[in-house]
């Protein structure tokens, strides 16, 4: 795979993480209980924008691949 596509992968992935742990904190399933972001439906939405967005990096990722691998044969 080259290498563009697997840092888009990648930085999806992170976004997609910080995405989960946001809406977690947000809904109050995880960190500490004196976090600004705790129990706070703000960052629920902003968790939920941002695991989308790093989806979508992470499609965006996947098709370049796979066209520079179709582009290749």
């Amino acid at each position: 795979m080259r290498p563009v596509p697997l840092l888009l992968m990648a930085v999806g992935v992170l976004i997609l993480l910080a995405g989960i742990v946001f809406t977690l904190q947000g809904s109050g399933y995880v960190g500490p209980q004196s976090s600004f972001m705790f129990n706070n439906p703000a960052w629920i939405y902003q968790g939920i924008t941002a695991t989308a967005i790093g989806l979508i990096i992470i499609a965006g990722g996947f098709l370049l691949g796979r066209r520079a691998r179709g582009a290749a044969r």
